[in-house]
Formats: C-alpha cells, sequence, structure tokens
C-alpha cells in the first residue's frame, strides 16, 4: 500500500515536471521531440514498474497459496497418522481388555472350582460327621436299653419290682 503511494506520489511528480517543460520556454522542436521521448520512456517505466509490482504481488500471492496447499497437505497427514495412532490403541486396549477378560473368567472358573472341591470336601465330612453322629446315638441307645436290661436283670435277681416311672422314679 505505502509503494503504491509512493509510485502515485513519485509519478505525479514527474508528470508535472514534464507539463512545466511542455510550456514556451521549450520551443524548439528538438527539445520537444527530446521531451516527448522523455515522456513516453517515463510512461514506459512507470507501466513497467506497475507490471512489476503486479507481478511481484500475484508471485506473493502464488507462493502464498503453494505454501498453504503444502500446510494444508502436512495437517492431513497429520491427522491420518493421529488417526492410524488412535486406531491402534483402540486395538491394543480392545485387546487388552480381552486377555483381562479372559483372565478374569480363567480365574473364576478356578475360584469356582476349588469352592466346588471345598464344598465337595465339607459335604462328605459333614455327611461323615452325621453318619458318626448317628451311629453314636444308636450306640448310645442300645447302651441305655442294654443298660436297662441289665438292671431289670439285676434287679429280678435282687426281687425288686419294676418302677412304673423309671428306676429311679420314687
Amino acid at each position: 500500500m505505502q509503494d503504491d503511494k509512493l509510485l502515485d506520489s513519485t509519478r505525479d511528480e514527474l508528470l508535472e515536471r514534464l507539463r512545466a517543460l511542455d510550456e514556451p520556454q521549450a520551443s524548439s522542436s528538438l527539445a520537444e521531440l527530446a521531451y516527448r521521448r522523455a515522456r513516453e520512456a517515463l510512461e514506459k517505466a512507470l507501466e513497467e514498474a506497475r507490471t512489476i509490482r503486479l507481478q511481484a504481488i500475484d508471485d506473493a500471492r502464488a507462493a502464498r497459496e503453494r505454501e498453504m496447499a503444502a500446510l494444508v497437505e502436512s495437517l492431513k497427514g497429520l491427522r491420518q497418522a493421529a488417526e492410524a495412532q488412535i486406531e491402534s490403541l483402540l486395538r491394543e486396549a480392545e485387546l487388552q481388555a480381552e486377555a483381562l477378560r479372559d483372565q478374569a473368567q480363567s480365574d473364576a472358573r478356578t475360584i469356582l472350582e476349588a469352592a466346588n472341591r471345598e464344598s465337595a470336601t465339607v459335604r462328605a465330612e459333614a455327611a461323615a460327621l452325621r453318619a458318626g453322629a448317628e451311629e453314636r446315638a444308636r450306640e448310645v441307645a442300645r447302651l441305655e436299653a442294654d443298660f436297662d436290661a441289665q438292671l431289670e436283670a439285676i434287679g429280678k435277681r435282687l426281687g425288686m419290682q419294676k418302677p412304673k416311672k423309671g428306676l429311679f422314679g420314687r
């Protein structure tokens, strides 16, 4: 922008000088011809400067567009790399979750089997204890019956009568 203003002010100044030379001071045809040629050269130079400036602006715009395209491609590459990394992490997490799930199921099966074995052992021990207790109860009942029979036999030998409410009922 400042280049445009500077160029315009320089151009205006040069045109003013040329117009001042156009006045009656330069009456000879050779001076007029030199003036016209100088004026044409100046106009061509100004036109070339304008063309060069426009070309520089176009070149700068094209360079920015190329840089922007390269930046966009770079960002796309980074995005694809990030997506690939995310996919990789998700697959790894799924594999770890599956391994943990399998391990948990295996541990649960092992614990269940151990609990089943332990409960079978406890049931067998309980059954054995119950059978032993029932056997002892039968043995005690048999011993009581045998003891009562022996007491009754002793009482008969001694001539005692059997009490109605038991031996120690009286």
